[in-house]
């Protein structure tokens, strides 16, 4: 799996000027560019690599360095973006059940956004030797992060309790939760912590369950 670096859906869109200048000017000029690629560095934003007409290779920029079309006013990251990378070690997947569908969300300012579904960013805690810092594998805590092509020409990354779906042959109660939803706070479900089950003793192919509960019972 990848670690600190992944590649992603290739996206043909525009960079704004002063984040090739380091903020110093050219704040209304835009480039276009293909986003190939993400950076998952603890502790800041997902970061993007891309390449532009020139030649030229970029490293690790925020989602608001790009807009979809040229004009776009930038929008503050916090309004793009609710939490940073939960470690270093990333999957990209484009779920094909929600490929290109209508999304909404809702930012730090309470408005609704209104885009399009590109791919999905989650996290995780590495190999037995990683340490986690963070918390990707927390049940409570963890959160994955859908990317989305804003209407108004912006990029998004925004979690599962952030966004809403439309599917027109199926999310016919939009608008209307079913069910007042709760985070997971703890539960880790394992099939294999039960002292009750065991396989029996022998090479069988087909091996019988045993029930061990009077072994355990004390």
């Amino acid at each position: 799996m990848p670690e600190l670096n992944a590649n992603i859906p290739s996206i043909e869109c525009y960079v704004r000027g002063n984040f090739l200048r380091d903020q110093r000017d050219s704040h209304d000029k835009y480039f276009p560019c293909v986003i190939f690629g993400v950076a998952s560095v603890p502790f800041r934003s997902p970061l993007f690599h891309f390449m532009m007409e020139d030649g030229g290779v970029w490293w690790r920029m925020p989602i608001n360095a790009f807009c979809s079309k040229p004009d776009v006013l930038e929008e503050d990251i916090h309004n793009l973006v609710l939490w940073n990378s939960f470690s270093p070690f990333v999957t990209v997947t484009k779920f094909s059940d929600m490929a290109n569908l209508k999304m909404s969300y809702t930012d730090r300012n309470k408005t609704k956004v209104m885009g399009k579904y590109l791919f999905t960013l989650d996290w995780y805690g590495g190999d037995s030797n990683s340490f986690d810092a963070g918390y990707s594998e927390t049940p409570g805590q963890h959160k994955c992060g859908h990317v989305i092509q804003r209407d108004d020409g912006n990029y998004a990354i925004q979690p599962n309790n952030r966004v809403f779906v439309l599917d027109p042959s199926f999310t016919t109660k939009i608008g209307k939760p079913v069910i007042q939803r709760i985070i997971n706070s703890h539960n880790k479900w394992d099939v294999e912590d039960a002292t009750k089950w065991a396989t029996e003793d022998s090479d069988a192919f087909h091996y019988d369950i045993v029930d061990n509960s009077d072994v355990f019972n004390f």
